[in-house]
């Protein structure tokens, strides 16, 4: 029996959409995308740290929420010893999870999808399409707009292929 309302994929759709919204409200108009106005209009919101912490060179970041009766509390923490574009990716992912109400799952099959929703957050929200179609316009190269975008060269190849920019 065939069962179409089941989706097994990750909700990439959500995550390039709540990314959007999430620019719009934060009042950000161009790149690079203001990790920190972002913080400061999810903190009018959440109870929402995020804190520079020293972990294993394997660990990008972490996210911890603590629920209580009346409240929620989210701390966010990024690897000190990671490159700044890593770092700034690293906020934006966590930020994914937070906002997509990821938890930590044993279940393999949710917790790739959760992690491939956080990364689609992520790029989404760090160079949204729709400043990068105009931007890629102007300047069709990777190294200069990395630098604009405040990511790597690597991120940003990726997005622009996925947003299909190079036709």
């Amino acid at each position: 029996m065939e069962n179409d309302s089941i989706d097994l994929g990750p909700r990439k759709k959500s995550a390039r959409y709540l990314a959007k919204k999430l620019i719009k409200e934060s009042k950000i108009s161009t790149a690079p995308i203001s990790l920190q106005k972002v913080i400061e209009y999810l903190q009018t919101i959440y109870t929402l740290d995020v804190h520079k912490v020293s972990l294993s060179q394997s660990i990008s970041g972490l996210l911890v929420v603590c629920r209580e009766v009346d409240q929620e509390y989210a701390t966010i923490g990024f690897n000190e010893n990671h490159p700044w574009c890593r770092r700034r990716f690293t906020i934006a992912h966590e930020i994914g999870h937070l906002l997509m109400g990821h938890t930590c799952n044993k279940n393999l099959f949710d917790k790739l999808h959760n992690e491939t929703e956080a990364n689609t957050f992520a790029a989404e929200l760090l160079m949204p399409k729709q400043f990068l179609k105009n931007d890629f316009k102007k300047t069709p190269n990777i190294p200069d707009l990395a630098k604009v975008y405040l990511v790597s060269q690597e991120s940003l190849g990726i997005k622009i292929g996925q947003d299909g920019l190079l036709r």
